[in-house]
């Protein structure tokens, strides 16, 4: 976001895939694939607000500001509630491939007689594939991952709370 001549800029991206519309021939159309954060960027603009939408098929990388979230802030978290010294970066270290082997594992394939996983680096990650990764890793662990927004991050996407009907 940047501020040009009292109008302020957006420009955030999301993931989403080409798809042909059932029952047509030809028609295309764009399916997203995390609709919280599509609509959370919309509801940045005003209403009858003018855009630009630019499709690309080239993946912008997770950012270093990610990187440093998750390694200097969510990853010790962890570590201090499972009760490990939160400096100690061998533990932390640990912590990250027990989560990307689990989270990121593209297969498993037998080499040699012996089984090898081969998984994603979460540098290879998307911006918006690694903010999955996050909620991935909250889901698995129960250890909600801090605000984003304190690092200079958009805020991760979080589920619609839903309130029972009476």
């Amino acid at each position: 976001m940047r501020k040009n001549n009292d109008q302020i800029l957006y420009t955030n991206s999301f993931a989403a895939t080409i798809r042909t519309k059932p029952g047509s021939v030809g028609i295309k159309s764009l399916m997203v694939k995390n609709v919280r954060w599509y609509q959370y960027q919309l509801n940045k603009f005003k209403e009858g607000e003018n855009v630009t939408l630019v499709v690309t098929n080239k993946k912008p990388k997770r950012t270093e500001q990610q990187n440093r979230y998750y390694w200097g802030v969510y990853l010790p978290i962890i570590a201090k509630e499972s009760g490990e010294e939160q400096r100690n970066k061998k533990y932390i270290d640990l912590l990250h491939e027990r989560f990307a082997g689990e989270l990121l594992t593209e297969g498993i394939y037998e080499i040699f007689g012996k089984k090898v996983r081969l998984r994603k680096s979460t540098a290879q990650l998307s911006i918006s594939e690694f903010c999955n990764y996050i909620m991935d890793i909250e889901r698995l662990t129960g250890i909600e991952a801090p605000p984003t927004e304190m690092w200079g991050l958009d805020p991760l996407p979080r589920p619609t709370p839903s309130y029972p009907q009476e």
